[in-house]
């Protein structure tokens, strides 16, 4: 058995136990006057809970075998020592009847019942310990024995139960968890009904708050005696509001007091999943709108949401979850699926506010203030408790992403998170017709997280980038490459800032526009009449960049774009920290035009809008291309094949590679 079912059950064998000194206290009524009752109700009370107990206010009985009355006023049960709340249980008034006849046949049956301000403060101080811990419970056994009878008709008859201005109060100072919950209302009719109108007698609403969120509970079922019938599942209708979101459960209770088994609809909706870890503790990334139907089931300790499907903003979402509660920790286990996937309900997975016409006014206003910043790169920290508090496996396939101004076409990624290490293996997007794979690793064990990045580019077809413009059809090929980062930090610009590692990129085959190349060249005679006609191509023979990361700032070793119309040769750099790019590219015609100015084209300023120009003075030498021919050693032989199709095509880049490694 796990230790966390035995800690459910001490909570519950202690307020059973606090439930039988009362029914002691019954037993006495029926044979002692008031003073006497007062008196070895607060002894024998106070002995067996190993805490005061006093009756401090009236006492009144009115006891017949057929039927006694009890009213009773200001009951207090002290706290546990070196806890805040000087009582851990009080009532302002009890008054009840009951049968006690019926006790002589071993059975307890109440008639109505009133409390009124009932308060009950639960408190968790560490694993071990607590303030529902008595002498009486020493043992999990006993706790286990004191609430598991062997058939619900164990528990007391009650004809109407009612409960008003009552006050739970629970604390978990190891989860950072507090609930206020305002009972206003507990009223429950005894006996059978065959009234279908009346079927659901027993309600409860009540307001508290989680975290310093504010929730609301409404709940229904049917009749206590339905409640005792441990042949009946028991109906319940559950409905909890936090603010935009809501969760409702409406369904069958196979046995509502050990939950040992729960077939029933469960709807989700609000404005964003990350608020969901107020209620489930399960870490999610923020997102747009989303609303979530399917069935919740419960069987030996293991929570399922099956076969549900929604919407999350412009994305529709479907799948099925686990989530075990039996060990120390929660294990979600889920796999989702999506038919199409809105990438604007992404931005969460790297801090960005969710965007466009589907995320709720605050998120709207938020990627409005994103966009009229200047800076690029998401800032928002990652709360690295949320990822300590549940171990999860979950897998996302994406059949097909809208991605404006992007060729996405599909992903298929795997959460792995195991004790607050959040691997994202394998991650594979599919981006112009070919793939983006690799693995992402967040350590969140450590206060500032270091991350880890290795993806490889393979296959990526040039001209997916050029849809949609007049380039489209005088551009093609395919290229590669390999980008391994490691840095840390809270947010995605942190990490970035802080990041060493490698990129490289190789191109080879296909064919470029000869307007983008001849107005890198700044070739006026030649460039003219592409702008005024028909654009046309140049062949690629090779193309190759390769940068190294130090501290945030990465800076080129190798950029070079040959074909048969120019060679490009060039050198950037971009800070991470401060988000700014210079780069310069120097065109060298193969031909002898003299309207080629050959001037070099710069690239400078704040990475979101970068200002393009040229540079009067020529700072590249003619053996600039040479030097950097000579550079091209590793790792551009390693990525090659990221590119090849079996057909020689990379043969100019290969040629090339192995004539400078000679």
């Amino acid at each position: 058995m796990s230790t966390h079912f035995l800690r459910q059950h001490k909570l519950l064998a202690a307020l059973g136990l606090v439930a039988g000194v009362l029914l002691l206290a019954i037993i006495l009524i029926i044979i002692f006057s008031e003073p006497i009752v007062r008196s070895l109700t607060e002894n024998q009370g106070s002995k067996r809970l190993g805490r005061e107990l006093v009756i401090a206010g009236e006492l009144n009985i009115d006891w017949h075998f057929t039927h006694t009355d009890v009213y009773a006023e200001d009951i207090r049960l002290a706290n546990a020592p070196g806890y805040p709340d000087e009582h851990m249980a009080s009532i302002e008034t009890l008054d009840f009847s009951f049968k006690p006849l019926k006790l002589l046949l071993g059975r307890l049956e109440f008639g109505d019942i009133l409390l009124v301000k009932p308060r009950l403060i639960l408190e968790k101080k560490s694993a071990d310990e607590n303030n529902w811990q008595f002498p009486a419970l020493s043992t999990a056994n006993a706790a286990q024995e004191a609430v598991e009878p062997d058939d619900r008709h164990d528990f007391p008859l009650i004809g109407m139960l009612e409960l008003r201005d009552g006050q739970v109060i629970y604390r978990d100072h190891t989860k950072g968890l507090t609930l206020d919950l305002a009972l206003d209302t507990v009223v429950g009719e005894g006996g059978e009904s065959e009234n279908t109108a009346t079927d659901r007698q027993f309600t409860i609403t009540g307001t508290g708050s989680i975290q310093d969120e504010a929730f609301e509970l409404e709940a229904s079922g049917e009749s206590l005696e339905t409640l005792r019938d441990s042949t009946r599942d028991y109906p319940l209708t559950l409905r909890v509001t936090m603010g935009n979101t809501e969760v409702v459960v409406d369904g069958k209770f196979r046995d509502p007091i050990k939950l040992t088994g729960v077939d029933a609809s469960l709807n989700i909706s609000g404005n964003n999943m990350a608020n969901l870890f107020y209620l489930t503790a399960i870490p999610l990334p923020p997102t747009p709108p989303y609303s979530l139907a399917g069935q919740l089931t419960k069987k030996d300790g293991v929570w399922g949401y099956e076969k549900f499907n929604g919407e999350v903003g412009g994305s529709d979402l479907s799948g099925d979850l686990t989530y075990d509660t039996r060990g120390e920790r929660g294990f979600l286990k889920a796999s989702l699926t999506s038919s199409l996937l809105d990438s604007q309900d992404l931005g969460g997975f790297i801090g960005l506010p969710p965007s466009g016409k589907e995320a709720s006014p605050e998120q709207q206003q938020a990627a409005a203030e994103k966009e009229a910043s200047p800076n690029l790169i998401p800032d928002v920290p990652l709360s690295v408790e949320r990822l300590r508090g549940t171990d999860l496996d979950v897998t996302l396939h994406a059949a097909r992403i809208e991605a404006p101004n992007l060729p996405f076409k599909g992903m298929d990624v795997r959460f792995d998170l195991q004790d607050g290490l959040l691997k994202l293996d394998p991650v594979k997007v599919v981006l112009a017709d070919g793939t983006i794979d690799g693995a992402i690793e967040v350590d969140a064990q450590q206060d500032v997280p270091p991350m880890k990045l290795d993806l490889n580019l393979r296959n990526l077809s040039l001209a997916q980038f050029f849809a949609g413009t007049r380039f489209a059809d005088t551009t093609e090929g395919v290229f590669g490459g390999q980008i391994t980062l490691a840095g840390e930090g809270a947010s995605l610009a942190d990490v970035l800032t802080s990041s060493n590692g490698d990129l490289a990129i190789v191109m080879t085959g296909g064919k470029i526009s000869l307007l983008l190349m001849e107005a890198s060249d700044l070739d006026i005679g030649q460039a003219l009449p592409l702008f005024l006609g028909e654009d046309k191509s140049t062949r690629i023979r090779c193309g190759l960049a390769d940068f190294t990361m130090e501290e945030g700032l990465l800076t080129s070793d190798v950029v070079l774009l040959d074909t048969d119309d120019s060679l490009l040769v060039g050198n950037m750099t971009i800070d991470m920290e401060d988000e700014v790019i210079n780069a310069k590219l120097d065109a060298k015609p193969k031909d002898n035009s003299l309207l080629a100015l050959r001037v070099p084209v710069v690239v400078s300023g704040r990475l979101k809008e970068p200002e393009v120009g040229l540079d009067a003075e020529r700072t590249l030498s003619r053996g600039a291309a040479a030097v950097a021919l000579g550079t091209l050693l590793s790792p551009f032989a390693a990525i090659l094949p990221f590119i090849e199709s079996g057909d020689a095509e990379n043969t100019n880049c290969r040629n090339l590679l192995n004539r400078r490694s000679d």
